[in-house]
């Protein structure tokens, strides 16, 4: 018996008592006392039902690059592991002839306040609104108070979150490791049981293989249990070239000319981008830190001894997109800013379903809702 399910088994009687106390919470959502707010604003919830992950940051950054450009789009998140406490909002700048952030500009110091998730979307999406604090009703309520109240929310991680009720409530499942396949804490990596999944309008696949065909997805959402009213999409992965960690701090080296690298991660799951790099075919070395985890200077010198053990001439340290925000400010606070470092931007993509693919159907149903409240403001 492994260690996890003896320690599984000890706890037992806790399992049950969370267990209980979960589905009890739910059921009094269900009979409405406890109450859900439905905000004056089309809002998109993404979460998950499952520890570690599911690929729930970058579907929000999917969905800001859809609709920044479109409508007044704001992000609204706890801001995990953020230093800071209560509602904090971030604006854009809006002045003209202020200068835009470039990449890493304004993240260093806004890293404690808003925590390395939302940073990195700030740092990308700078004419988004973003909100950190622990409850999505209060955040949404100042954003609404704004000059330039939102016409979009976005909610990251907010499944387990049940005071404030999602235009259209997304939940994500691994590839890997469906919630159809898995078990509550500690036996699985449920937060609450698979019958949570039931509140969900969309639920996402991720990280699946870019060849899935029809019938392996139809197998998939089988498994799901998908309902009548649940539509049930399939993503994958897509990595870009490798990008300079800090510009102007290294000479760039072509990707085909990398023989080895040394990637550094502190996420919840790094076996994708180790797989990406694998099958370029290139050697990998691998250090590996807690999720979101807070890199200091003594850690780069400690990457730093690693990298220069490395007998190569063609050798590069490559990292994550999100942890290149934490590790960005630490490469800023040490003496090792002459080191190779990189991260691979990553993206999503989308198998389509049935002819109609799911920045379509998102698309539509957010255009719908945000038409029908304009016309119901304009009738009050």
């Amino acid at each position: 018996m492994s260690f996890r399910k003896t320690i599984a088994w000890l706890g037992l009687p806790v399992t049950i008592w969370y267990g209980v106390c979960v589905a009890v919470r739910n059921l009094l959502f269900e009979l409405g006392v406890l109450r859900q707010s439905i905000p004056p604003v089309t809002t998109i919830g993404v979460g998950n039902i499952a520890v570690g992950g599911t690929g729930k940051t970058p579907l929000t950054d999917y969905l800001l690059g859809i609709f920044a450009e479109r409508y007044v789009t704001a992000v609204v998140s706890r801001g995990y592991k953020r230093k800071s406490t209560g509602c904090i909002i971030h604006q854009p700048e809006t002045s003209e002839g202020s200068e835009s952030t470039g990449p890493g500009a304004e993240v260093p110091d806004m890293l404690g306040t808003f925590g390395d998730e939302v940073s990195m979307l700030i740092e990308k999406h700078p004419q988004v609104s973003a909100v950190v604090s622990k409850w999505r009703k209060e955040a949404i309520d100042q954003l609404m108070a704004t000059e330039q109240p939102p016409q979009l929310v976005i909610l990251d991680d907010v499944f387990q979150h049940r005071y404030v009720k999602p235009t259209i409530n997304i939940l994500l499942t691994e590839f890997s490791r469906l919630y159809s396949d898995d078990l509550i804490l500690p036996f699985g990596n449920l937060r609450e049981s698979r019958a949570a999944s039931r509140r969900a309008n969309v639920i996402i696949v991720t990280k699946t293989p870019k060849k899935l065909n029809s019938l392996e997805r139809h197998m998939i959402a089988k498994r799901l249990r998908a309902q009548s009213y649940q539509k049930v999409f399939f993503s994958y992965i897509e990595y870009a070239e490798p990008v300079a960690l800090l510009e102007g701090c290294q000479s760039a080296m072509p990707i085909e000319e990398v023989h080895h690298m040394l990637c550094v991660t502190g996420i919840a799951n790094p076996d994708p981008l180790l797989a990406e790099l694998k099958q370029r075919g290139i050697r990998v070395e691998h250090m590996s830190f807690s999720d979101h985890h807070d890199f200091t200077a003594k850690d780069i010198e400690e990457i730093r001894k690693r990298f220069e053990a490395i007998n190569s001439q063609s050798k590069i340290i490559i990292t994550t997109e999100k942890d290149a925000v934490r590790l960005r400010k630490a490469l800023c606070d040490s003496e090792c800013q002459e080191l190779p470092f990189y991260y691979l931007p990553m993206s999503i993509g989308f198998h389509d379903e049935s002819g109609v693919g799911f920045t379509d159907y998102i698309t539509s149903i957010v255009r719908e809702n945000i038409s029908f409240l304009s016309r119901l403001s304009t009738v009050r």
